[in-house]
């Protein structure tokens, strides 16, 4: 039922590049995302619960949008369409039995999303550079994973590390999307974003997941190029 509903979101956004008559802007950004996740596992020892939180490092991925606005002033109404990579880095000894060790530093563990976000964009005046904020939601939904692989090096024998977890995250989250940018000459834009999940990867009693994200990202306004 998600699936279906992001699809017909998608459709319907898609609709509103092709009609861009009753938009203001319409064009693509790209950039970079910088993520990791929030990992607690809790165990209880006697009466005591203890928390485990795995040391992740930042990863850095990629994004890329369709974007359309609708301007009502100082107010912009802007919706995305488009992808980005979220995920983490890992690094950690691990020991074997027959003495081998295997070193992992900064393996990264990358999860491909579809992306949604809506938002209201508000800029105070405008000039040349024109500097505006925005606040929204992105929703992501979950398709494809590149796990971190461990195998043992004599036998070649392993696999991958958290695939068992990530097949239970959640395919579809909500987060909030606050951000800061500037316009150039209304036809090209940079932005920077903050994204924190307010629905968590997985919400269980012994084990929570959640993720943060933070973006940069140049925009093209292509209704600039073609009028």
């Amino acid at each position: 039922m998600i699936r279906k509903t992001l699809l017909f979101i998608f459709s319907f956004f898609s609709m509103q590049f092709t009609y861009s008559q009753i938009i203001d802007r319409y064009g693509v950004n790209a950039g970079v995302s910088y993520s990791t996740f929030d990992w607690v596992h809790k165990f209880q020892l006697n009466y005591d619960i203890i928390e485990i939180k795995p040391d992740l490092d930042y990863k850095i991925g990629y994004m890329a949008f369709l974007n359309a606005e609708k301007n009502i002033k100082k107010f912009g109404l802007r919706a995305e369409m488009g992808y980005i990579q979220k995920g983490f880095r890992i690094s950690r000894e691990f020991n074997f039995p027959d003495g081998t060790t295997v070193i992992h530093d900064k393996e990264p563990l990358t999860l491909h999303n579809l992306a949604l976000n809506t938002g209201i964009k508000y800029t105070p005046f405008k000039f040349v550079l024109s500097p505006y904020i925005f606040i929204g939601i992105r929703g992501d939904y979950l398709i494809s994973y590149e796990d971190v692989e461990l195998r043992e090096p004599a036998t070649g024998v392993g696999g991958g590390l958290y695939g068992q977890f990530i097949q239970d995250f959640r395919k579809f989250n909500f987060g909030g999307l606050l951000g800061v940018g500037i316009d150039i000459k209304k036809l090209l834009y940079l932005e920077v974003e903050y994204n924190p999940n307010f629905t968590k990867n997985i919400n269980e009693e012994w084990l929570q997941i959640k993720n943060n994200c933070f973006g940069v990202k140049l925009g093209l306004n292509i209704n600039k190029l073609v009028k």
